[in-house]
């Protein structure tokens, strides 16, 4: 299994460090962390996927649907109504969503 840390992990940690500039050194929480620092910085930058763009719409469809469902229905119901929307996305991908809720 690899250690290596997801994308959206490495983002995690970047916002952190962005929120406590002002209490640390960002030197010493990249390395506490275990980012580097240049990663840190070009973060900015960088645009954003197009995988991460859609994951962010396909997110709100999720929450969408749950949330009109008055938080019942699970990923296998929020994916069937994305479907009759005429979303194409895995069932997989929407049940990563509904967990991120």
């Amino acid at each position: 299994m690899s250690t290596m840390p997801t994308v959206s992990q490495v983002r995690s940690v970047y916002t952190f460090i962005k929120g406590h500039r002002a209490e640390y050194r960002t030197q010493a929480t990249c390395e506490v962390l275990g980012v580097a620092p240049s990663g840190y910085y070009a973060w900015p930058q960088r645009p954003q996927s197009n995988r991460a763009i859609e994951d962010a719409r396909l997110l709100r469809l999720i929450r969408a649907s749950f949330t009109a469902s008055q938080a019942i229905y699970g990923a296998p119901r929020v994916f069937l109504d994305l479907r009759e929307a005429g979303e194409t996305c895995s069932k997989h991908r929407v049940s990563r969503g509904v967990g991120a809720h």
